[in-house]
């Protein structure tokens, strides 16, 4: 095993886990379409993969989705919704 830094500035995990209906997750609140555009942003400004945007399939917290964790700064974001990307990205994909 080999162990080093981490290669990314920043890393934002976006909770995508959808249980289809069987119980709450982030995927009723359209977690996967908030991934989608906060990637694209991140694309879209040159910066993806500096700052890495993942899908999380399950952070343990869908009933109170969509969460989204960012490091090194470890921070917990839930309830985001759609309209809260724009926010989201200002914040934290830049340089």
């Amino acid at each position: 095993m080999e162990t080093n830094p981490t290669p990314y500035k920043r890393q934002i995990f976006v909770c995508t886990n959808d249980a289809k209906g069987e119980k709450a997750s982030c995927g009723d609140h359209k977690g996967e379409e908030v991934f989608r555009q906060l990637r694209e942003i991140a694309k879209a400004r040159k910066l993806h993969p500096m700052i890495r945007v993942a899908q999380a399939k399950c952070l343990g917290q869908c009933a109170t989705g969509v969460n989204i964790m960012i490091y090194p700064e470890n921070i917990w974001h839930r309830g985001v919704r759609l309209e809260d990307v724009p926010t989201l990205a200002d914040r934290y994909i830049n340089t």
